[in-house]
């Protein structure tokens, strides 16, 4: 065995078995003793899953995990013909995404993206849609819980509280919100909202309009605070409309307030609404961007097929969508580290387009 130990991980300390006990024949004596698959996962500080994984499929466990598992059960003489027949856990082979709108454009981009990456990992992948709803997104969760492997939460509205008894059950990973103690992967918007507000102070504008979306967003929070700060750095004024469903019908008729007390731009929580928003205004005359300038956040190619195009916050979501599924799926096979909490966060870009344009008064609150 000190020939063994010599080539695997040097923090790896064993006791061997002839010094275990009092007398020179207990190592003959426990021979006798079979060792437990569960005895070796308790030396090993891994589940006996992980065990199981090890012995019979090494290339589904981290190779130190897999180092340190053989170990242990040389060194305690475990010994089975047949590690799977009583100890590998059954994986369905499928993992479950959860959105809160698959009919968004944003979210519809993460169904070929999260089923190539599950492919190419020996997962399929099924896309449950809470349609904004708290208490949907809650019985869609615990229904994975049963019939998946692993759930890819993609901006999710249910408490971080929920979500972490979740992922005790299986594995959870978070795609575009952060939350303490899971895997997450969110964009970073400040450098990006700076230049696009930036870009307006240019263009003379002195008063913008935020449409928040979603009061149970983290994203919604996230956003309004740098908009907010920014404006602060600024000199601007700016105000928050909110807006309980972040789509375009949601941007057509959740903010006929809007025309009692106008802003010269207008930036909203995503493309959708910024979209809806500009047919509002069209169907009331306002000239985008002559009187109004626009500005939505996901980069949505949808959002480049209107006229004007929107200007936009262009966010990764492919790559945040790879990364994120890649996270979900390292935990189910036990090839990520088990006492690591990776957070990935993406830059974003700004794009602009013809909806932004100079202010075209230096009172911004004037009727139109």
């Amino acid at each position: 065995m000190a020939e063994a130990r010599s080539h695997n991980d040097s923090s790896i300390q064993l006791t061997p078995m002839s010094k275990r006990n009092d007398g020179g024949n207990d190592m003959a004596h426990n021979s006798h003793k079979k060792v437990t698959l569960e005895e070796v996962a308790s030396v090993a500080g891994v589940s006996p899953a992980t065990v199981s994984r090890a012995l019979s499929r090494p290339g589904r466990v981290n190779y130190k995990t897999a180092q340190r598992v053989r170990l242990v059960a040389q060194e305690l003489g475990y010994r089975s013909d047949k590690v799977e027949a009583f100890t590998e856990e059954k994986l369905h082979g499928m993992i479950t995404a959860i959105v809160p709108d698959i009919n968004n454009p944003a979210f519809a981009t993460a169904i070929h993206t999260l089923q190539s990456t599950g492919i190419r990992r020996g997962f399929s992948v099924t896309i449950s849609d809470s349609e904004e709803s708290v208490e949907q997104e809650r019985r869609l969760l615990d229904n994975a819980l049963q019939l998946a492997d692993g759930v890819v939460m993609i901006s999710p509205r249910l408490s971080d509280t929920v979500l972490r008894k979740a992922a005790q059950i299986k594995p959870i990973s978070v795609v575009n919100r952060f939350v303490g103690g899971l895997p997450c992967v969110t964009p970073d918007l400040t450098e990006s909202l700076t230049e696009a507000i930036s870009r307006l102070v240019t263009l003379r504008h002195r008063q913008i309009t935020y449409l928040g979306g979603p009061k149970l967003s983290w994203q919604e929070g996230q956003r309004w605070q740098i908009i907010a700060r920014l404006c602060v750095r600024y000199g601007l004024k700016v105000r928050r409309m909110q807006c309980e469903t972040p789509t375009y019908r949601g941007g057509w008729h959740d903010f006929q307030g809007f025309l009692d007390h106008p802003t010269t731009a207008v930036i909203s929580y995503n493309d959708v609404m910024a979209l809806g928003f500009m047919a509002f205004l069209k169907q009331h005359d306002v000239s985008i961007p002559e009187q109004v300038s626009v500005l939505g956040i996901d980069g949505t190619r949808l959002a480049q097929m209107f006229e004007p195009p929107l200007s936009s916050i262009i966010i990764p979501r492919r790559e945040m969508l790879e990364i994120g599924t890649t996270m979900c799926i390292d935990r189910i096979l036990h090839t990520a580290d088990p006492g690591a909490t990776p957070i990935r966060s993406f830059p974003t870009s700004f794009l602009p387009q013809a909806s932004i344009g100079m202010a075209n008064s230096a009172d911004s609150s004037s009727r139109f």
